[in-house]
C-alpha cells in the first residue's frame, strides 16, 4: 500500500472542498507566464479552480485562472509554483486537517 499517494488524495479531496482558492504565482510561473504574454508586469492574483494528480511526472497539478483578467482563461500549473493566499479564511482548516492527530490522544 502506498501511504504517501493515500495522504496525496486525502490532501486533494481537502483542498477541492475549499475551491475556489485565491493564490498568488510564486517567481517562476510569473516569468513563464510573461514570457507568453499572458501578463505584463506585476504579480497577477489567481483563483484556484481545481486540483490534480498528474501522477509520477507530473505531481500535484492546479488549473488557474488569472482574478483580474479580462479573459476567461484558465491555465494548468504545478501546485508548487502558486501560494495560497495566507487571510484566506479556509487556510487555518486546510492546515489542521494536514497535521495528524498525536498518537494515544483522547
Amino acid at each position: 500500500m502506498d501511504f504517501d499517494r493515500i495522504k496525496g488524495g486525502h490532501f486533494i479531496q481537502n483542498l477541492r472542498r475549499a475551491l475556489p482558492l485565491p493564490a498568488h504565482a510564486r517567481p517562476a510561473l510569473i516569468a513563464f507566464l510573461r514570457e507568453r504574454g499572458v501578463i505584463a508586469r506585476g504579480a497577477p492574483r489567481l483563483i484556484i479552480l481545481d486540483v490534480f494528480d498528474a501522477g509520477a511526472a507530473g505531481g500535484l497539478m492546479c488549473r488557474f485562472s488569472i482574478a483580474d483578467g479580462a479573459e476567461a482563461s484558465s491555465f494548468i500549473a504545478p501546485l508548487a509554483q502558486v501560494a495560497l493566499e495566507r487571510k484566506h479564511p479556509e487556510r487555518p482548516r486546510l492546515l489542521r486537517r494536514r497535521q495528524a492527530p498525536p498518537s494515544g490522544a483522547a
